[in-house]
C-alpha cells in the first residue's frame, strides 16, 4: 500500500508527468507509458538490474517465494542457494553485511545529523535501499521514509525485514538515474555504497539534486577503486588497478562471479561532485563495521588523528564519504550575483 504522501510525489521517470494508479500499474497520460506493480511493489524501472534481466529476476523471485512463511534471514539464505553464480565463499560475507544494515544505517544517519544540525526531517529517500536496513533506521528519525532500489528481489526481502520490525515504510523499484519523484520532494537522500553500482553516476547525482528540497542534504558513501584493502565485492587485493575492461574476466576467472561495479578514484569523485559536494575521508563509530572489521576500524581511528598520515593514505582509503546540500533559491541568486561581478 502506497501512502498518500508518496502518491502525491510519484511521477513518470521519463517525462515527470502525473501518474495514475490502477490495480496492476501506474500509468502516465503524458507519454502513455505504464509501470507495473509487481508483488505489491511499484516497478518504475527503465532498465533492469545490471546483473539479471527482469524476466530472470521474476523467475528467481517466484522460486524464492514458493515456500511461504520464510523470515528475513531465511529468505537471504534461500536466495543464495538459488544463486550459484555467486561463490559460496562470499555468501556469508554478503549475508553478514545485510544483517548489519540497520545498525550501519543508524550510524550513517548520525553522521548526517551531525553535519546538518536543525535540518528538516520530514521526507527521506534511502537510495539503493537493498534489503531496507537504512530505510528501517531512518523511520526513527524522519516522518516519511521511502526506500528505492533497482533490484526487486532485494526489496521483497527488505519488505519482510520491515514487517518483522513493525515498520510500514514503502518501497519502490526504480533506477537511480531516473527517479519517479517530483522535483523538490525530499529533505535528505542517503545512498550507502550505491554510486559504484549504477550505469551513470553523473545522472544519479543529477537526479538526487533534482528531487532534493531546496536546503536539503545528501550523503553518499562509496568504495575507492584504488583502496589499499581488497576490493569489497570480490575480495581481491589490487583489483582496482586492473583496466576496467579486464575486471569482469578476472572476477569470473578467480571468483566465479560476474562483476558490473564501477568504483571511482578520489580524483574522479572530486570531478563528479565539483561545486555540489565535498569528498571526504571516512570516519566510523565503534562497532559500525561489524565485529570482523573492528580491528581495522581501530587502526583507521588512530591514523585519523594524524594529519600527515591522513594526507599520505588519502588516495588509498577503502571508502570516501560525500556530503552535499542543495542551495535554496536565495543562496542560488546570491551565487549568481557574485559570479556576475
Amino acid at each position: 500500500m502506497i501512502p498518500p504522501w508518496l502518491e502525491a510525489i510519484l511521477c513518470c521517470p521519463v517525462c515527470h508527468g502525473v501518474v495514475s494508479r490502477t490495480a496492476a500499474a501506474y500509468n502516465c497520460a503524458a507519454c502513455a507509458r505504464a509501470f507495473p506493480v509487481r508483488y505489491g511493489i511499484p516497478d518504475f524501472r527503465l532498465a533492469p538490474d545490471p546483473y539479471i534481466s527482469i524476466a530472470g529476476e521474476i523467475g528467481k523471485i517466484d522460486s524464492l517465494l514458493s515456500e511461504p512463511g520464510l523470515g528475513f534471514r531465511q529468505l537471504l539464505s534461500a536466495y543464495y542457494v538459488l544463486s550459484p553464480e555467486n561463490p559460496p565463499a562470499l555468501h556469508q560475507h554478503y549475508i553478514a553485511a545485510m544483517e548489519g544494515a540497520v545498525a550501519r544505517g543508524a550510524a550513517l544517519l548520525r553522521k548526517l545529523s551531525a553535519r546538518n544540525s536543525g535540518a528538516k526531517t520530514r521526507t527521506f529517500l534511502d537510495l539503493g535501499a537493498g534489503t531496507a536496513g537504512l530505510t528501517a533506521a531512518a523511520s526513527a528519525d524522519f516522518t516519511n521514509v521511502v526506500g528505492v532500489d533497482v533490484a526487486l528481489r532485494w526489496l521483497l526481502m527488505g519488505r519482510q525485514r520491515l514487517t518483522e520490525l513493525g515498520i510500514d515504510s514503502p518501497l519502490i523499484c526504480a533506477n537511480a538515474e531516473t527517479l519517479p519523484f517530483r522535483s523538490d520532494s525530499f529533505d535528505a537522500v542517503v545512498a550507502d555504497a550505491v554510486l559504484e553500482h549504477v550505469r551513470d553516476s553523473g545522472k544519479m547525482s543529477a537526479q538526487v539534486q533534482r528531487v532534493l528540497n531546496p536546503g536539503g542534504s545528501f550523503f553518499f558513501t562509496t568504495n575507492n577503486r584504488f583502496s589499499i584493502l581488497p576490493e569489497p565485492h570480490v575480495k581481491l587485493l589490487g583489483f582496482g588497478l586492473l583496466p576496467r575492461k579486464s575486471m569482469e574476466w578476472v572476477a569470473l576467472k578467480l571468483r566465479k562471479t560476474p562483476y558490473r561495479a564501477r568504483l571511482h578514484s578520489r580524483r574522479e569523485l572530486r570531478a563528479l561532485f565539483s561545486g555540489i559536494g565535498s569528498v571526504e575521508l571516512p570516519s566510523y563509530e565503534p562497532g559500525e563495521l561489524g565485529a570482523r572489521n573492528e580491528r581495522l576500524r581501530r587502526i583507521w581511528a588512530r591514523i585519523g588523528k594524524s594529519n600527515a598520515l591522513r594526507l599520505l593514505v588519502g588516495p588509498v582509503v577503502p571508502q570516501y564519504f560525500i556530503y552535499g546540500r542543495k542551495s535554496t533559491e536565495r543562496e542560488a541568486a546570491q551565487s549568481d550575483r557574485a559570479m556576475a561581478l
